[in-house]
């Protein structure tokens, strides 16, 4: 490996190349072998960057580090940014890595940035380790046909969500919505009409809802908002511009002009439910509407 200085203009703002693969073992010490044992304790980018900062600060002072990954939508801070910065591209082989940033009030001398590169390539693989366990855990709780959470997903957020809205005392609704007719699509126009008309409908979910709401496919032709900070006047008002954004959106596969509707139903979060009784309220709420349109009672 070969660090290649891209940008060394000025003495507060250094840029470099670092292919973790050619910083060896032997270029550093026992330090280094101890922060590579307690790299290994993390999968969470996070949680490495925080072990990485405090062994680095026990070597040389240093105020702030900085990893960013644009691809990945990554940013963490350690510290506080300086006036007098190293950058480093990490790259292993042909991946990118992201960017690290180190920051101090003054600068940083050749020998302390050569120490810095031989520690920072022990962040290297450690940190595409967590990188791909992150994307593996996110693929699993992702829909690949809608893109919407899944129904693991739901399992997890709805525990933090309800936690939450009762330590702060504060309303959490849900709403269950489940395309009326499904199954008739799928029978007898096609599967692929079906799937076009999932596709359709999370997307206008999606922009229905506001920025910190949550939507989930349960599971075939259900949906399931997540709607923090909600009561059931918010919800009637969410329903209905549903259901306008419904009447304007126009479902066609080939030659078939597609009509469909939802039977949504809501519930509150109350002191004595758990996260199975909040969802069978919703859910039964949602199951009634549908009873209605078809002259049940």
């Amino acid at each position: 490996m070969n660090l290649n200085t891209i940008v060394n203009k000025s003495n507060t703002h250094d840029s470099h190349l670092l292919d973790a693969a050619g910083i060896t073992l032997e270029e550093g010490d026992t330090s280094r072998k101890s922060l590579l044992f307690n790299l290994q304790s993390s999968l969470d980018p996070e949680r490495l960057l925080k072990i990485f900062f405090r062994h680095l600060n026990r070597l040389l002072p240093c105020q702030g580090l900085r990893y960013r990954n644009l691809a990945e939508e990554i940013e963490l801070h350690q510290g506080e940014e300086g006036m007098h910065r190293a950058d480093y591209t990490l790259t292993l082989g042909e991946e990118s890595l992201g960017e690290v940033r180190f920051s101090r009030r003054k600068p940083f001398s050749r020998s302390e940035l050569r120490q810095m590169e031989v520690l920072l390539a022990s962040l290297v693989l450690p940190m595409r380790n967590a990188i791909h366990y992150r994307t593996a855990l996110e693929a699993a709780s992702i829909d690949p046909l809608t893109g919407l959470q899944n129904r693991r997903s739901l399992v997890d957020n709805l525990a933090r969500e309800m936690s939450r809205a009762r330590r702060e005392s504060q309303p959490l609704a849900m709403m269950v919505i489940d395309i009326d007719s499904f199954k008739r699509i799928n029978d007898e126009i096609s599967h692929l009409a079906g799937d076009q008309v999932l596709t359709q409908v999370a997307g206008l979910l999606v922009k229905a809802v506001r920025r910190s709401d949550m939507v989930f496919r349960f599971a075939g032709d259900e949906f399931v908002l997540l709607l923090p900070n909600m009561n059931m006047e918010g919800t009637r008002i969410l329903s209905s511009r549903i259901r306008k954004l419904l009447g304007k959106t126009y479902c066609t596969y080939g030659d078939h002009h597609i009509s469909v509707s939802l039977s949504i139903g809501s519930a509150i979060l109350e002191e004595h439910m758990d996260a199975d009784a909040f969802f069978e309220a919703a859910d039964l709420d949602m199951l009634c509407e549908k009873a209605e349109k078809h002259g049940r009672s």
